[in-house]
């Protein structure tokens, strides 16, 4: 099994960069970004182990583990798991329904 990261989801990462670039020094934007990504290694050993991502009270086909601040969204296929999204908890969870819908629609 492999781990894909898809382009919304390296975005969503050079987002978290920039904000932690802009807020503190690139030292620190590196360190957050090397834990997210060491974070999603875990995912190799045990793909099962993030929490079902729910939408209007129904799980969707996305799973997520928490590193900090970050809800890292994945999704697990036969051969790879794919990151769909690097999520701040602390923005409005509103925004991350409208995004994950529009994922899944795009996949649909």
């Amino acid at each position: 099994m492999v781990i894909k990261w898809s382009p919304v989801a390296i975005n969503s990462l050079e987002e978290v960069y920039n904000f932690y670039l802009a807020q503190a020094n690139a030292t620190v934007a590196h360190r957050i970004i090397m834990e997210i990504r060491q974070e999603v290694r875990y995912l190799l050993i045990f793909p099962t182990i993030g929490s079902v991502q729910e939408q209007n009270g129904k799980a969707t086909q996305y799973r997520y583990i928490l590193k900090q601040h970050h809800k890292i969204l994945y999704t697990i296929r036969q051969d790879c798991i794919i990151i769909a999204y690097v999520w701040d908890t602390r923005h409005n969870p509103k925004t991350l329904a409208k995004i994950l819908k529009q994922q899944i629609d795009k996949e649909v």
